[in-house]
């Protein structure tokens, strides 16, 4: 379904993710869900409230959702509040002031619920806290952020619909930086060429994080969140994320290329990722355990590297458990891996003074049959030029 061409789940589905989290909130004790949003990280931080209102507004948002009555969507910025509100799968969408906590508090008094006990979701500021706190005293509140993720990481169908086709873009778009790389091309050419080809896609480009450096005077190790004017250069190793999106939903490439042969440096350091990578993708099924692919991970420590980044993460319209940290520590949260979570693999080898590294990655659905890459894209790195 679209409205003026944004796409828009069915009523089924939005009816069953309110069932879900109306169900978190029982097996929790709680009397409803105040969830906050705000625009971080390209209004990632708005997932929670993309999921049970099809917004993820530019501002700060909030949504009270009772386990018994209709929720309530409320829009801090006012001029934001018309689009909110024609895209809004919640009808009662609301204006807050930028004293959101006075507005809260109003709401839950109006329904009976300053005795409650009330779960929240989201990085909400400690000024709306501590001033919901003072206004609702008797309120009982309890954190259930980690518990709506967890609701949020088995995918329905309609969910891998929409990040099939953003994994179709962001092959496409991998494609044409692939084509483009040659000697003499800013990094930033790169850039503007992805978000233009992701468009034309009928996807939303996200980000792409790139770094280029000489393979035989390496300087970094993990692509860039700031692309330079920098001119890419015969024996440069060029290390690309890119994420790319349809209707917030997101697929995500980790690819390396090589302009000419490797160095014997990054000959090493690429067999290590590759072999890792293909060992980790091999293992990753339903039954496993965090700490059995962390252990797999041990192959990039014994080989003399350390890593930057995580070798792993859930992922949706934000990044989503489960998830392995860098530096080889213990995943932040125990989980055996079950079908229907969609999963970003990228391992990420780097020396210890972080001057050469490499990833390689990409986004799967773990099947029964294992992990089921969801892009075209081979998992090896390209050698150009």
């Amino acid at each position: 379904m679209s409205n003026h061409g944004m796409p828009r789940f069915t009523d089924p589905e939005m009816v069953q993710r309110h069932a879900a989290v109306r169900d978190l909130a029982r097996r929790n004790e709680v009397d409803a869900i105040l969830v906050f949003g705000h625009s971080g990280s390209r209004r990632h931080y708005q997932a929670d409230i993309h999921y049970l209102s099809q917004v993820a507004p530019h501002h700060e948002s909030y949504c009270l959702l009772p386990v018994d009555g209709d929720p309530v969507l409320w829009i801090s910025h006012h001029n934001h509040f018309a689009s909110a509100r024609e895209l809004s799968w919640i009808p009662d969408v609301q204006r807050s002031t930028r004293d959101a906590a006075t507005v809260l508090a109003a709401e839950v008094t109006k329904r009976g619920l300053q005795g409650a006990r009330i779960g929240v979701a989201g990085p909400m500021f400690y000024q709306e806290t501590d001033k919901l706190r003072a206004l609702l005293p008797n309120v009982r509140w309890r954190d259930l952020s980690l518990g709506l993720k967890m609701v949020r990481i088995k995918k329905s169908e309609e969910e891998l619909a929409w990040q099939r086709i953003a994994a179709e873009g962001c092959d496409r778009v991998m494609a044409a930086i692939s084509d483009a790389i040659r000697p003499g091309v800013e990094e930033r050419e790169l850039l503007v060429l992805s978000e233009q080809v992701a468009w034309q896609h009928q996807c939303q480009p996200n980000f792409l994080y790139l770094n280029s450096t000489s393979m035989a005077a390496s300087e970094s190790c993990v692509p860039n969140q700031n692309l330079s004017r920098r001119r890419l250069c015969m024996g440069d190793v060029i290390n690309t994320e890119l994420t790319v999106s349809y209707g917030m939903y997101s697929a995500q490439l980790l690819r390396p290329f090589f302009l000419g042969e490797p160095t014997p440096a990054y000959a090493r350091i690429y067999e290590v990722l590759k072999s890792v990578h293909d060992r980790l993708q091999a293992a990753m099924k339903p039954g496993t355990t965090m700490e059995q692919l962390r252990e797999i991970s041990l192959d990039i420590r014994d080989a003399g590297y350390t890593t930057v980044d995580g070798l792993m993460h859930g992922f949706g319209v934000d990044i989503l458990p489960p998830g392995l940290a860098p530096n080889f520590g213990p995943a932040p949260h125990p989980y055996t891996l079950e079908a229907g979570i969609t999963i970003v693999l990228q391992p990420n080898p780097t020396t210890a003074d972080e001057r050469i590294g490499m990833q390689l990655g990409q986004m799967g659905l773990i099947t029964e049959a294992g992990f089921q890459s969801m892009h075209a894209s081979p998992a090896e790195v390209t050698i150009c030029g």
